[in-house]
């Protein structure tokens, strides 16, 4: 059954198109993942369904009063509460519970009632009773603990005000009232935001189970493809239903691009010969000239021209470069402890890393994580033990909460003051290649001289890892870089990193972004009053295979680079080849040469085709 329906639907705010010319269905059932840019319009299109917004264009139809029976988490939603947890959590089951406190009075009366007045409570009681238990009235205490308990609130905090929780605390409190409800329609803005790993293993499997209609905006790409088996793309201002999770979609829209980019190109060579074919007719000037010139317009004129295929996915890459690898051994941590005066973080923690690794520290939230990388980029102190970082060995750190950039300064500022810091005169970094970079992360224009302070965390994100890509860092700390970050941003970090030759030591949530990258990790052991967990060192997942599968990678991608790099001279002396032929075919003096003028086009066609080769070639450097 069609639950809602997008007819050429349109939204604009003010002067800004920020969604135009939908026309897709969504259906009972459907489980579908909503992914773009940061500010594409997800969340835009999600209040329009909910009839937050009407649309500006077309229409959008609703069949039945699934809207009544929906539940929406915002992104970072928060409780404003004056009941314990427990209480505010059941809270959705107001109605159940004044149930429930109605059938123990109808109970009480029941015991001090006469004779006569028995039978009619009775079956009173009896049908609350039946009421009470169709709506789950037996089981719905059991199972909101069972959720509580999954989204990381043990029963020590369930008579904890919720004015005392932190925001990620009171987001995972509201997410769990909306899954204890159980609506018709599910929509999720972000959840995964603030889980452990835990408590996101846990919500996975609960929305595997979940009954009705899902819509899941996310940046988490292995949460998308646990829970979703339909994609939703919404990018300059339309969308695109695939019917695919979030893994196959990216290779059914690599092919649908790579279709449409091959179209487009061919339909403009094929116009391109068309134009100069009637320029050179015009230009002979004669009567059978003329004629054909005329056929030729009338065959482009009849044409559908298409568009030029998007180029909003083309993210330019970054490079993490080196100034000077260092030694071997990077970083040597011997019985390292850190302690607050209540509680111990971590204690005894030692490993070593080599260069060329990527290492991603794992463990629960507040194991220590962070506080590691603070205290191996000199940011704390350690309680106890110590570490060595080794010889010749330059590092970046990437702070969680950005604190490392300056709120006042502006973007521009920021970023070219950073990236000159420490170069000699002669190799200064120019403001224009500056504002070069800043346009390619989406800074363009006045967007420079905007101050820190007043960006979004997206943005903030992205003048950070420019920042760090200046360093010519052998090591870098990250700490949850993914954070705000849309997934065709994550995806360019994790291609920068992939061939970063030098050493990685990260923190992030991020699955994909892990996997990805990951050639060892190292759990971090959660420490709680007295009891210890010994460190241990999660599984190597073959360290040394993976380093030489990215040496292999190296290569590879040098070798198609030097490719590449052929290519496009090839490609410029064809061109130039045709200019020749061109200046040739409009000589005067060739007019009446006809075998000449034959042998001219016959080169031309020769060196086209070639062209088209070289052109298609170059085609699939673009896609891999």
């Amino acid at each position: 059954m069609i639950l809602y329906s997008c007819q050429d639907m349109g939204f604009r705010f003010g002067a800004d198109t920020i969604l135009e010319h939908i026309n897709l269905s969504i259906n009972e059932k459907d489980r579908i993942g909503i992914i773009g840019d940061n500010g594409a319009g997800k969340t835009t299109f999600i209040k329009i369904l909910l009839g937050e917004y009407a649309p500006t264009e077309g229409s959008l139809f609703q069949y039945g009063k699934i809207t009544s029976d929906a539940g929406y988490l915002p992104q970072n939603a928060g409780l404003d509460s004056e009941l314990d947890v427990y209480d505010e959590f059941l809270s959705s089951y107001s109605d159940l519970i004044r149930l429930e406190t109605a059938i123990a009075e109808l109970e009480e009366t029941l015991k001090h009632c006469t004779e006569q007045q028995a039978p009619a409570l009775s079956e009173k009681l009896n049908a609350m009773y039946d009421h009470f238990v169709k709506q789950d009235g037996l089981t719905y205490k059991s199972r909101a603990e069972s959720i509580l308990r999954g989204l990381g609130f043990e029963k020590a905090m369930w008579s904890l005000p919720v004015g005392v929780l932190s925001g990620g605390q009171k987001t995972r409190l509201a997410l769990g009232k909306i899954i204890l409800r159980q609506p018709k329609l599910l929509i999720l803005d972000e959840p995964t935001n603030h889980l452990d790993t835990e408590s996101l293993s846990w919500l996975e499997e609960e929305i595997k189970t979940y009954p009705g209609t899902l819509l899941i905006i996310s940046h988490d790409r292995c949460f998308l493809d646990a829970a979703t088996d339909k994609t939703l793309l919404i990018e300059n201002g339309s969308a695109y239903l695939y019917h695919a999770p979030y893994s196959k979609y990216t290779e059914l829209r690599n092919h649908d691009k790579a279709y449409l980019e091959r179209c487009y190109k061919q339909q403009q060579q094929q116009i391109a010969k068309i134009e100069a074919f009637i320029e050179k007719q015009r230009q002979w000037n004669r009567e059978r000239n003329i004629i054909a010139a005329e056929s030729r317009l009338k065959q482009l004129e009849k044409m559908t021209i298409l568009e030029k295929p998007s180029e909003a996915d083309q993210t330019p890459p970054i490079h993490f470069e080196i100034e000077t690898l260092g030694g071997k051994e990077v970083l040597d941590v011997c019985g390292l402890s850190y302690a607050y005066p209540e509680r111990e973080l971590f204690r005894a923690l030692s490993f070593q890393v080599r260069r060329g690794e990527k290492v991603f520290l794992e463990g629960p939230n507040g194991c220590g994580k962070s506080t590691l990388l603070k205290i191996l980029t000199g940011k704390l102190s350690p309680s106890a033990g110590s570490f060595r970082i080794g010889a010749n060995i330059r590092f970046s750190y990437y702070a969680q909460d950005l604190s490392e950039l300056d709120g006042k300064r502006t973007v521009f500022d920021e970023v070219y003051e950073h990236a000159n810091r420490g170069r000699p005169a002669v190799s200064l970094i120019s403001p224009g290649k500056i504002r070069s970079a800043l346009a390619a992360f989406g800074f363009r224009g006045e967007d420079v001289f905007k101050p820190i302070e007043s960006l979004s965390g997206g943005e903030k994100s992205r003048v950070a890892i420019l920042k760090i890509s200046y360093d010519r860092s052998s090591l870098l700390f990250l700490d949850e870089p993914t954070n705000h970050l849309d997934i065709k941003t994550r995806e360019v970090l994790e291609n920068a990193l992939s061939v970063f030759e030098g050493t990685l030591i990260a923190v992030s949530h991020d699955r994909y972004f892990k996997q990805k990258l990951a050639t060892r990790l190292i759990h971090i052991p959660d420490y709680c009053g007295d009891r210890l967990q010994a460190p241990t060192d999660a599984p190597d997942r073959s360290a040394g295979d993976a380093y030489r599968k990215q040496k292999e990678e190296r290569a590879r991608l040098r070798k198609m680079e030097a490719r590449k790099e052929q290519l496009e001279k090839e490609c410029e002396e064809i061109c130039r080849k045709l200019d020749n032929i061109e200046r040739e075919l409009a000589d005067p003096k060739n007019a009446s040469d006809y075998e000449g003028l034959e042998r001219i086009y016959d080169e031309k066609l020769s060196l086209e085709r070639k062209m088209e080769d070289i052109l298609t070639e170059l085609d699939a450097f673009q896609l891999t």
